[in-house]
């Protein structure tokens, strides 16, 4: 049995259809990415797995089990953690603090604050500083580890690199490996198509809110994946 499944999961945004019927699975220790322009629907998608947006039909199971009517706050205590785009953290909380919020739910796990600290070392150097004073790559790096910090089995990612410098971005997808190891799935939304292929074992390509090209990740063709992205006639 898969991790999670999404079954013809459809939503919208008052009268606008947003989702048109999507279909994906995940299992334990993957990263799945979901990648595509702007408006394609990816963000969408997250908000619906992580229940800060409803879907209008379809079905989501976690573990088995229907995740439909469980808020927000129960879908991280069942495993489900998000890292919304943005980062979001608290901007006058230290970084120990931000992530000891994290750990809300106490779950048990891995992960905690010296696990976190040796996955992000640049965060141990900044540990007592506030979030308003920390840059774009640290704020991310906190973001996903005050995600951990609940120890979920599912991390949902939205724009991992949106916005950071290369080193940056190498650094957080150089952790990745790191989270799945800890049997820990990702799925990760992402417009840079080169780096979400490297980083991942299964892809989605989204265009207006529709699959129209999914596969494992080192086997898709790359023009074929252009040609979804773009949605180019003639796609493989």
């Amino acid at each position: 049995m898969s991790l999670l499944e999404v079954t013809d999961i459809q939503a919208m945004y008052g009268e606008l259809k947003a989702l048109f019927g999507i279909s994906l699975s995940i299992n334990p220790g993957e990263v799945h990415s979901v990648i595509g322009a702007n408006g394609a629907g990816k963000s969408t998608l997250l908000k619906v797995i992580a229940g800060t947006m409803p879907a209008t039909s379809g079905s989501l199971t976690f573990h088995g089990n229907d995740l439909s009517k469980l808020a927000p706050d129960k879908r991280v205590r069942s495993g489900i953690s998000l890292v919304p785009e943005g980062r979001r953290i608290f901007s006058s909380l230290t970084v120990e603090e931000n992530l000891k919020v994290g750990a809300y739910s106490r779950r048990k796990g891995h992960w905690n604050l010296n696990n976190i600290r040796e996955l992000y070392p640049l965060l141990a150097q900044r540990w007592d500083r506030i979030g308003f004073h920390c840059s774009g790559g640290e704020l991310q790096m906190l973001a996903i580890g005050r995600a951990l910090m609940a120890n979920p089995d599912l991390l949902l990612i939205d724009e991992a690199s949106l916005g950071l410098a290369p080193v940056v971005v190498a650094q957080v997808y150089a952790s990745l490996p790191q989270i799945t190891s800890q049997g820990t799935a990702v799925l990760l939304v992402e417009q840079d198509m080169q780096q979400a292929l490297r980083a991942s074992t299964h892809t989605s390509v989204l265009l207006e809110g529709k699959v129209v090209l999914e596969g494992t990740s080192s086997k898709l063709n790359k023009e074929a994946i252009k040609r979804a992205y773009f949605g180019i006639e003639g796609r493989a």
